[in-house]
């Protein structure tokens, strides 16, 4: 695994990018979509058959040695984790306004560091607290959440954020020794397995035109968990998760070319406050040079980059 922090920077914001404009799709298009259930399962099985091409282009015996994992417990556990994301935030936002469901799901990179170190026994590095809060008092600017938030419901909605925290370290120790493909192409088929059993309760006929829109949440699903993904091969959970807090200023602009919403002086203050926040962290992560997450002797632990 090699640290690449410019391509890993690249990366992480344009799985941000996709990740909003995916949203926003399913936004624009709420009235004419099947249950949410529905869509995460049809969004799955879309994603698992753009994978196949990747996994098949070397023809069967490069198929074969892509699939090859002894790892398949940790892949279903990243699974689980992925889909509670949606499933948490989901019935969170049925309790509580969406804005405070979106800011307790970006708690991520503040959950983070206490994960890793206790799963992974990794050093919590305390430069990054001022540049992940200041991104995170950016993303409650922008969102405002009103008093409804200390509703018990909220505890679903952070749930989300400790899942999405939790996802972001798993894949982060199977691209230790997975290739993104396999990492991508089990998640999908699991994903695919799981949501497919959760959607039968939900189920309802899926028309021409449904199936169409869903085919593109589906790309922007599959494209998404690629660059993620791949970003988290190059630099590590923290700050992946930090720079996913640019989904909020994707969202803003969206919000204005689609629907010609202008931001208010608060959303432009925290949108401010989130790139100074991403800026930071990335200096931060420039400075230390450590590689966080090297395979030693079948233990994680950190290395010093040469």
């Amino acid at each position: 695994m090699k640290h690449n922090l410019p391509l890993g920077v690249v990366l992480s914001l344009f799985a941000a990018l996709l990740y909003s404009s995916q949203t926003a799709i399913i936004k624009t298009q709420a009235a004419v979509l099947p249950p949410l259930p529905v869509v995460i399962f049809i969004q799955s099985v879309i994603s698992l058959i753009l994978i196949l091409p990747l996994i098949l282009k070397n023809g069967p015996s490069g198929a074969k040695k892509i699939l090859a994992s002894s790892k398949l417990s940790l892949h279903l556990i990243r699974t689980v984790f992925s889909l509670s994301i949606s499933y948490l935030l989901f019935y969170a936002v049925t309790y509580i306004p969406l804005v405070n469901g979106m800011l307790l799901a970006n708690t991520a990179p503040l959950i983070v560091p206490f994960l890793a170190y206790l799963a992974f026994s990794q050093k919590i590095n305390h430069r990054l607290w001022f540049p992940i809060l200041t991104g995170y008092v950016g993303v409650a600017i922008v969102l405002h959440p009103d008093s409804s938030i200390f509703n018990p419901a909220s505890i679903l909605a952070l749930g989300a954020g400790v899942a999405m925290a939790s996802t972001m370290l798993t894949v982060r120790k199977l691209s230790a020794t997975e290739a993104t493909e396999t990492t991508a192409f089990y998640f999908f088929l699991f994903s695919s397995i799981i949501s497919g059993i959760i959607s039968i309760k939900f189920w309802t006929p899926v028309s021409t035109h449904m199936l169409l829109i869903m085919a593109a949440i589906g790309a922007f699903y599959f494209a998404t968990q690629y660059a993620s993904t791949m970003a988290l091969k190059y630099i590590n959970a923290q700050l992946v998760a930090s720079l996913f807090y640019s989904n909020i200023i994707y969202a803003a602009v969206i919000s204005q070319f689609v629907w010609h919403t202008l931001p208010t002086p608060y959303t432009i203050l925290g949108m401010i406050l989130i790139i100074i926040g991403g800026i930071l962290c990335i200096r931060v992560e420039a400075q230390n040079k450590v590689e966080p997450l090297h395979l030693h002797q079948g233990k994680l632990a950190y290395v010093k980059e040469t």
